[in-house]
């Protein structure tokens, strides 16, 4: 991957600690880890160059729109849950926010990770969350539905986790 530029949000959380220690450890790419609170990442970003930690939220996402626009990839696993902030500002608002920012002549992939509670026993997307799932769910399915409207939705790969 080499120059490759890649841009993580949520590197200290559940999922995220395990996508940006394979990334240190397994690539050479140029790595951007967007954490609320650096002191959180179980990883050592000064173990390798190239890491660039940014101490910063998805609700101030606009503030790296210039960076964005040098994204080759980004993998988008920050989430809210609820309980101090509106999941559907996060989940939805920002996240589009953050891929419309992504310029579709440099970013060739998207990694969204949703959840898995959206989907049915056949793996077919539940048009019941949007309205009976808990706001961390309902969020979660409208953002899906937005995203694959978007310019860029070609490169998107979206991966429903189970259990976090």
């Amino acid at each position: 991957m080499g120059s490759q530029r890649v841009f993580l949000t949520g590197a200290s959380g559940c999922i995220g600690q395990y996508i940006a220690e394979a990334l240190m450890t397994q690539t050479d790419c140029e790595l951007y880890l967007l954490v609320r609170d650096p002191k959180r990442l179980t990883i050592n970003p000064q173990s390798r160059g190239g890491v660039h930690v940014i101490a910063g939220d998805l609700q101030e996402i606009a503030q790296y729109a210039e960076l964005l626009k040098t994204i080759n990839c980004a993998i988008l696993t920050a989430a809210a849950w609820g309980g101090g902030t509106t999941p559907h500002d996060i989940n939805v608002s920002k996240t589009l926010q953050l891929v419309q920012l992504l310029n579709p002549a440099v970013c060739d992939r998207i990694i969204y990770f949703s959840t898995a509670s959206l989907l049915d026993q056949n793996g077919q997307i539940l048009r019941e969350a949007a309205h009976f799932g808990t706001d961390y769910i309902r969020s979660k399915y409208d953002v899906l539905k937005q995203l694959q409207r978007l310019e860029i939705a070609d490169r998107l790969t979206v991966l429903f986790p189970t259990l976090v």
